[in-house]
């Protein structure tokens, strides 16, 4: 049952977001067209800084959780009441917090630019809608999605969200044909938020009828929320600082040119992150049912899956990226050296092969340990990304990026194998992700020639998206015989595969 969990969790939350990245590609290409780098790198700015502004609920949803781990596991109704009831209840208090932050940081847009009309339209984008991601915390959408994340059920809200997420993005290309205005598509996120918020009153309550507010609140996840909220600012600051330094020390069409490679970067991160949802809420269940003795074989399957994923996923991007920007963006400015390329790429490879490892940490609620490593890894991106953006720009930044990614793998480890895995050797579990590391640089020397090839004989974008999605499959394929072959986690991960096919039929 918790295989077919995991599975139905990643089938719902992948294959309409790959719909959803062919649309969003169109709407990059129609900002940067109908208005201009510049803007697109201020509505890339806004985004940014919104991210920042949600700070306030500083991984809350994440502490609601794991509290529902065990009521699920148990089938407690009334237990998972009263900490639905405590969850809705903070939201809310969030939501006010999150409001002032939305006034001030208002006021702080307006007084930053000089140029008025390009200052009134920045803040008034900004604050409605920064504004709209609040509706999910004076309503119940935030509540709702941990309730259905820790019953591994988060494919009912991934599927409301994404369908919406598309026509969304849809109805955001007519509106920047049509309208050409930043403040146009902030209204349009608005009116979608709301229409979000509706259906999955609707969604939810016919799903769970039995869930209510009582008087009896919950609200001792909040103890949680202290280690919560630094790990949520280094994380933050861990994914986000580059573009802000970029918009202070080379600009907005720099932005522009970053968030383009990084766009697609995120696309691969969000597919290979969706994939790991599932397995978060799995682990979660697994220690709240105590049957920890089955964590290991489970991590070390998913360990081996994500390498050969990390590796299939980054090599495909570093082969064709430069060609696809070419194509997509049609503009010479916006193509990036190979050296540029290759770093963009290691970023993605050891963010995917970290996904595992904070997994299994989530769910043991080791938030108190994480957010030490998570701070330790910021503040070595913020100060590689100082010093090194004036020697190399954006390539400085990537460095700095790739650095705190390593130091994040390293501490990792040691943190699972003396809280989780009863010190089991270090090397053993450190060792695969040197292994992968060396033969992912080999693979990737050696790749330089085809990648030059693509550049100079594709003629579409049409061509250069079916090219690539062979060499995925082709790479995935390969990758996968040979960790078959040589890795007994990768055969035991087959064998589950085919033992789930098998109930199926």
């Amino acid at each position: 049952m918790r295989t077919k969990k995991i599975a139905l969790n990643m089938i719902c939350d992948i294959v309409p977001y790959l719909l959803i990245g062919i649309v969003g590609l169109i709407k990059v290409n129609y900002l940067i067209t109908y208005l201009g780098d510049a803007n697109n790198g201020y509505y890339q700015f806004i985004n940014q800084i919104i991210s920042y502004v949600f700070l306030a609920q500083a991984g809350f949803c994440e502490a609601v959780i794991y509290s529902l781990y065990k009521p699920f596991a148990e089938k407690n109704k009334d237990d998972i009441n009263k900490i639905y009831s405590g969850a809705r209840y903070i939201f809310k208090k969030i939501g006010l917090i999150i409001f002032g932050l939305i006034i001030l940081v208002s006021i702080g847009l307006y007084l930053y630019y000089h140029n008025e009309q390009e200052s009134l339209v920045i803040t008034l984008s900004f604050f409605i809608i920064a504004s709209s991601y609040l509706i999910s915390y004076f309503g119940k959408t935030q509540t709702y999605t941990a309730v259905l994340s820790a019953n591994q059920e988060r494919y009912i809200y991934s599927n409301v969200l994404n369908i919406i997420k598309l026509i969304c993005d849809i109805l955001t290309i007519f509106v920047i044909v049509w309208f050409r205005s930043l403040v146009a598509i902030a209204i349009l996120i608005l009116i979608v938020k709301i229409i979000e918020e509706v259906i999955m009153r609707f969604v939810v309550k016919k799903k769970y009828s039995y869930l209510k507010e009582v008087s009896d609140k919950n609200t001792t996840m909040i103890k949680m929320t202290k280690d919560l909220v630094w790990m949520q600012v280094g994380t933050l600051v861990l994914n986000n600082v580059d573009a802000v330094l970029i918009m202070h020390f080379l600009g907005p069409i720099w932005v522009s040119i970053y968030t383009s490679y990084n766009f697609i970067l995120r696309y691969l991160n969000e597919i290979a992150s969706r994939l790991n949802y599932a397995t978060v809420y799995s682990f979660g269940n697994v220690f709240a049912k105590k049957e920890s003795d089955r964590a290991y074989p489970l991590f070390k399957e998913l360990q081996s899956l994500f390498m050969i994923i990390a590796i299939a996923m980054s090599l495909t991007f570093l082969l064709g990226i430069r060609t696809f920007i070419l194509f997509w963006i049609k503009d010479a400015n916006y193509i990036l050296s190979y050296t540029t390329a290759t770093l963009f790429t290691l970023t993605t490879f050891f963010y995917i092969l970290y996904l595992p490892l904070l997994s299994i940490i989530n769910s043991n609620g080791l938030f108190k340990e994480n957010k030490y490593h998570i701070l330790t890894c910021a503040l070595i991106n913020v100060i590689l990304s100082l010093i090194l953006v004036n020697f190399f720009q954006i390539n400085g930044l990537l460095i700095a990026t790739i650095t705190s990614f390593i130091v994040n793998i390293i501490l990792k480890c040691n943190l699972i194998n003396k809280k989780i895995f009863n010190n089991i050797n270090y090397f053993k579990l450190i060792s695969p992700y040197i292994i992968i590391t060396i033969s992912f640089i080999f693979i990737i020397i050696i790749s330089k020639p085809l990648e030059i090839y693509l550049l100079k004989n594709i003629t579409s974008i049409l061509s250069i998206v079916i090219t690539l999605f062979s060499i995925f499959i082709i790479l995935f394929i390969i990758l996968f015989i040979i960790m078959y072959l040589v890795d007994s986690n990768t055969r035991n991960l087959y064998q589950r595969i085919i033992n789930l096919i098998k109930k199926r039929k």
